[in-house]
């Protein structure tokens, strides 16, 4: 540096101060990438299409229609099982037997049958969404699993939920013959519960239909249809042991939507 503290105009040390100005001085300016006009256009139209494209596919409005199921028959045929393994789709681990007979527990649709038996002493409910297929409609059924037991005026007491209930569900065991020859008893009832004494909807299940393979079916399948259509019942076969227990309560809330649908088309008619 010279003496008047003024550095010269060709010194390194010179260039190079003024180089750290101008860039101090200098707006920051981010690196700019080169990028073709094709492409820098669809990264900025890119994100708004997919957006809207999703809105427009995961947008679904859903029909909830409910409907009330009771659930009778004579103690032990497999009541609360059959709700039990539908409610949890087959997976309940606290799902009540209804057989007094313990056997060991097999695995059905990845899952083990229950070993317990617990008598209803009252009314057990449950609620269950099910899915009509190709529309946009789900139907939750609430399930009224009444007590078939005669103790303590049980049956009687059920007569307070046969009121303004929508479908019936009817099951008897089809190693016992008692069971069968009760389900004349418990469908009258029901239509008696019921305020106006009229017919209800529903289904006769035949539960336990995997005794058959060991000789210990004395109720035909003839008898169970032949009694079904008689009552204007659909007739179904199930096994809560071996998880065959869904298509009962899918036909109920299938029937139900349709039902709905077909009240609604008399509606906008009138």
């Amino acid at each position: 540096m010279s003496a008047s503290g003024f550095e010269p105009l060709g010194s390194p040390r010179s260039g190079q101060s003024r180089r750290r100005a101008d860039q101090e001085a200098a707006p920051y300016a981010p690196p700019v990438m080169a990028r073709s006009p094709s492409k820098a256009a669809a990264l900025v139209a890119e994100p708004y299409q997919s957006a809207v494209k999703s809105m427009e596919t995961t947008h679904r409005t859903i029909l909830m229609l409910r409907c009330k199921v009771v659930v009778v028959g004579d103690a032990t045929v497999g009541k609360s099982a059959l709700i039990s393994m539908f409610h949890s789709g087959g997976a309940c681990a606290r799902a009540r037997r209804a057989r007094e007979t313990v056997r060991k527990p097999r695995s059905a649709a990845g899952t083990s049958y229950p070993k317990q038996y617990v008598m209803t002493s009252w009314v057990d409910f449950r609620v269950k969404q099910v899915n009509i297929p190709d529309t946009s409609t789900a139907v939750e059924l609430y399930l009224f699993d009444c007590a078939g037991q005669s103790i303590f005026n049980q049956i009687e007491a059920n007569n307070v939920h046969y009121d303004n209930a929508s479908f019936l569900l009817l099951v008897y065991d089809v190693t016992s013959q008692a069971s069968f020859e009760s389900c004349g008893k418990w469908l009258q009832q029901v239509r008696k519960g019921r305020s106006r004494g009229a017919a209800v909807p529903g289904v006769l299940v035949a539960n336990k239909k995997d005794l058959a393979q060991s000789g210990r079916r004395c109720v035909t399948k003839e008898k169970g249809v032949e009694f079904a259509e008689a009552n204007g019942l659909a007739y179904f076969e199930t096994s809560a042991l071996e998880g065959e227990h869904e298509e009962p309560f899918r036909h109920i809330a299938e029937e139900f939507a349709k039902k709905y649908e077909d009240t609604v088309a008399r509606a906008e008619e009138n």
